[in-house]
């Protein structure tokens, strides 16, 4: 189901991002019941990544890939260098994980459940498969990046986890005055 934005409704605001590296490799969490994690087949349609991106991402204010072009988004989310997986609960999508393979290291460049699933004592069995998954890829290091406008406990998340802040920075990322995302029929 497409989405439509309503752009008026967008500005962009002050956050502060925080990179993250993680050097040591950790290995894969013992499996929880009836979970498993699939690689999503290329091509990937537009509509389904942007329900994954804007099903976890909406309370974070991920609006990126909401406004970005359709035959924009098609070529990022289908390069070689970019693998997506959905974790499966009960047979019911729970949440998603983005690689970006690099030369030298792994990019986790979005990662997050989806709100219903939240609470269920997944978020942790979750990210460590991700980082798990990461290093099997055979990079140098992983790293990934969190801001403000994300959970309070992602930062102290992230770094109980393993990873070590490497720089912050303040970007402007946009955000909805007021939600106002329509499916478009």
């Amino acid at each position: 189901m497409p989405f439509l934005i309503d752009s008026s409704k967008i500005i962009f605001q002050p956050v502060m991002v925080t990179f993250l590296e993680m050097h040591e490799r950790r290995e894969m969490p013992a499996e929880i019941p009836n979970t498993f994690f699939k690689l999503l087949p290329k091509p990937i349609s537009v509509n389904e990544y942007r329900e994954l991106y804007y099903g976890v991402g909406e309370k974070w204010f991920w609006l990126d890939r909401m406004v970005m072009s359709d035959e924009i988004l098609f070529e990022k989310i289908n390069t070689a260098n970019v693998d997506i997986f959905v974790l499966i609960v009960k047979n019911e999508v729970a949440g998603y994980i983005e690689f970006v393979k690099d030369n030298k290291y792994i990019e986790i460049l979005y990662f997050g459940l989806i709100p219903a699933f939240i609470g269920q004592g997944l978020g942790k069995y979750f990210l460590q498969w991700v980082i798990a998954k990461a290093w099997s890829y055979q990079p140098e290091w992983i790293q990934l990046n969190t801001c403000t406008l994300d959970h309070p406990n992602a930062l102290n998340v992230y770094k109980t986890a393993g990873f070590k802040e490497v720089r912050t920075e303040i970007q402007n990322r946009r955000v909805l005055t007021k939600i106002n995302i329509t499916p478009n029929s």
